[in-house]
């Protein structure tokens, strides 16, 4: 009896060249620090999640390749080069709001492009391992004096994620890169305004009352560039389109304007007064202008009108 022998020859290749480990970050991490009021202090915090993936192949999964390793994400500088600090920007030239990013809550160790990673145990139990870790950002307090009342934001292009085998640790950018990804950064200010308005005080005069002028002025506080218009209301005891001070069932009538000259009105209607912020480290100072005119029929007295003084920005 004649047999045949029959025998197939396989070629494996070394099981580094069949490797396909791939890991990708599959979310668009944005560190939004909303939106601050630049007239209160203190440290703005984000924090964001970063999503991570990561696949083997089969022969990996067979031969036990790959199953566990550290993933360290790091982050770029931003977009103008900035890493100590990192910066967000407006459109429009004015103070970068100085930020950092961390790899924990406390803020006690800043993420850079190369070094103090997030530093991701990566384990698999089959094909597929995933999970998601998180960013923190700090913006320290307070705003610059001179903010814009604007948008500002800065992105952290082609931030890397690199493998090391497990035990090592995410202090340079050794290893092998996995991906690279964005993070963005981003935080608003808005119109703000702080107002203080001082009395206006006509002192003692003689009866028969003559013409009597005083002033006294107004503070105003708001954002860099910021528009806004101030108006005096018409107090407790108006009449014929006039203010008048009141004591009891007396008056005396009295006009509030806007220049020395007094030509000018000054009302919350249609005679308001405008101005434009300098920031929240630099005051506008707003002086009012006070008549009353001559009334010889005035009976003594302690006059006294309250008047609300409003801003619009």
């Amino acid at each position: 009896m004649k047999r045949l022998l029959l025998a197939v020859l396989l070629t494996l290749a070394p099981l580094t060249q069949v490797s396909a480990l791939q890991c990708s970050i599959d979310n668009s991490p944005i560190l939004d620090f909303g939106t601050k009021d630049p007239f209160v202090g203190g440290n703005v915090t984000a924090n964001t999640p970063i999503q991570w993936s990561c696949s083997r192949n089969f022969l990996e999964v067979i031969f036990g390749l790959n199953s566990s390793f550290t993933m360290c994400i790091y982050v770029e500088a931003d977009s103008n080069g900035g890493l100590f600090p990192r910066n967000m920007t407006p459109a429009n030239p004015a103070p970068p709001i100085p930020f950092n990013v961390y790899n924990s809550p406390a803020g006690s160790t800043v993420i850079q492009p190369t070094t103090n990673a997030i530093a991701v145990p990566v384990n698999f139990g089959g094909f597929q391992a995933n999970g998601t870790t998180t960013a923190y950002g700090i913006a320290p307090g307070p705003m610059p004096s001179t903010v814009l009342a604007e948008v500002h934001n800065t992105s952290m292009l082609n931030s890397q994620v690199r493998r090391i085998n497990s035990g090592q640790l995410c202090n340079n950018s050794g290893g092998t890169l996995l991906t690279t990804y964005t993070l963005d950064a981003t935080i608003e200010i808005p119109d703000q305004c702080r107002i203080t308005a001082n009395d206006l005080d006509f002192g003692t005069q003689s009866a028969p009352l003559a013409q009597t002028d005083s002033d006294t002025f107004i503070d105003v506080r708001c954002t860099n560039a910021s528009p806004f218009t101030v108006g005096l209301s018409n107090g407790l005891n108006p009449s014929g389109g006039s203010r008048r001070m009141s004591d009891g069932s007396n008056f005396v009538s009295y006009g509030l304007f806007q220049d020395a000259a007094r030509n000018v009105d000054w009302d919350n209607t249609s005679n308001r007064k405008s101005g434009a912020g300098l920031g929240t480290g630099a005051s506008i100072m707003m002086n009012v202008f006070g008549r009353i005119p001559a009334d010889p029929a005035a009976v003594p007295g302690n006059y006294t009108d309250t008047i609300t003084v409003d801003i619009e920005f």
